[in-house]
């Protein structure tokens, strides 16, 4: 996780999410956005912005994704997807759907045209097409590509990935800048794409890198239990999976180290055959990271009696003292995952201690 953390480490927030599409999980997505930008003096003029893109993008692939006519259509190796990533000067989103080849050059000449004009030309095309007088008569996508091209400031960049004989892949990606003087896109769209690639064969949910804050971990965890909580009958072991996945966010907010005020990591959450696979890493206080590294050891050398037992008679009397004085949350993560976990403890450079941990539910 560190060596992940470190290729995200320019990202003040990199949200990836391949999970559940519908429109609940959108107000998610804005929230958990808005929460950094109002923070943020560079980029704070741009939270309205952000907040109207990441709902239009987010509901082309709702509408446009692997659902059609209410029939779910499957392509092997394809995913839906949506991701921000915030750096110090701006906003990239981008995003990944289906859609049927016989629309891709109708969408080609779309994206070209709204590439080729300024920001007057925008505006004028965009009354047209709001009146029915251009681009199309369908209206709605255009009008959508064209409100990208204005609100963005930079091209929009698209790619088509062919998967069969009737569907392609359409990523597309845009950056919203906070000055006019940037004429340069800080990602392109392969990089995007080389991203997302090696999510879906991680089988990924949600990858998030940022800060691990109140606010943010709300979102992400209501996020998460849209996705496990989609049929009336939820099964035990979905509910361990939600029980561990909270404590582990938890556990960062509440003892992750704080570095310029930020209690920054990196979480994942990715589906198997056995289960749920949950990964997250943060840094840790270096003057506690020896006596926490022989508390994990503790609970990992135990049976998953012992770990009940412990946990027990923590749960009785939080204030007890146990052997290596470990706390609750770990021997709760423990015991909902059979103790099936594994954990590294990394000196980085700053000689920082970095802690990631790696459980199948």
């Amino acid at each position: 996780m560190y060596q992940l953390y470190k290729g995200l480490k320019e990202e003040k927030i990199c949200l990836s999410y391949l999970g559940s599409f519908n429109d609940e999980i959108t107000d998610k997505l804005i929230g958990l956005s808005e929460n950094y930008l109002e923070s943020a003096n560079q980029l704070n003029k741009l939270k309205n912005k952000v907040s109207f893109l990441i709902a239009e993008c987010f509901q082309n692939v709702v509408r446009h994704g692997g659902a059609k006519e209410s029939k779910k259509i499957a392509v092997s190796g394809h995913k839906d997807f949506f991701q921000i990533n915030v750096f110090d000067d701006r906003v990239v989103l981008s995003s990944s759907n289906l859609i049927e080849k016989n629309h891709i050059p109708d969408l080609e000449n779309k994206i070209s045209q709204v590439n080729s004009l300024d920001s007057e030309e925008l505006k004028k095309l965009y009354n047209e097409v709001l009146n029915s007088e251009g681009f199309s008569s369908k209206g709605g996508a255009g009008l959508g590509l064209i409100d990208m091209a204005r609100k963005s400031g930079l091209p929009l960049k698209n790619h088509f990935n062919s998967l069969n004989n009737f569907y392609s892949e359409f990523f597309l990606g845009l950056e919203i800048i906070n000055t006019k003087e940037i004429s340069s896109p800080k990602i392109n769209i392969s990089s995007i794409i080389a991203f997302y690639k090696k999510l879906v064969d991680k089988d990924a949910l949600i990858l998030y890198k940022g800060d691990f804050s109140k606010e943010s971990i709300s979102s992400l965890i209501e996020m998460l239990q849209n996705n496990f909580v989609e049929a009336e009958n939820i099964s035990s072991k979905k509910i361990k999976s939600i029980i561990t996945l909270i404590e582990v966010l938890q556990n960062v907010s509440k003892h992750g180290k704080a570095i310029n005020g930020a209690k920054e990591g990196v979480f994942s959450i990715s589906d198997s055959e056995e289960g749920f696979i949950i990964e997250c890493g943060n840094f840790i206080e270096k003057d506690t990271a020896e006596s926490f590294k022989k508390n994990v050891e503790m609970v990992k050398s135990k049976n998953l009696e012992e770990i009940v037992k412990l946990y027990k008679k923590k749960l009785v009397d939080p204030e007890i003292t146990l052997q290596g004085n470990c706390g609750l949350g770990l021997l709760e993560i423990a015991r909902n995952s059979s103790n099936n976990f594994n954990y590294e403890f990394v000196e980085t450079p700053d000689k920082e201690v970095f802690f990631s941990i790696k459980i199948k539910t």
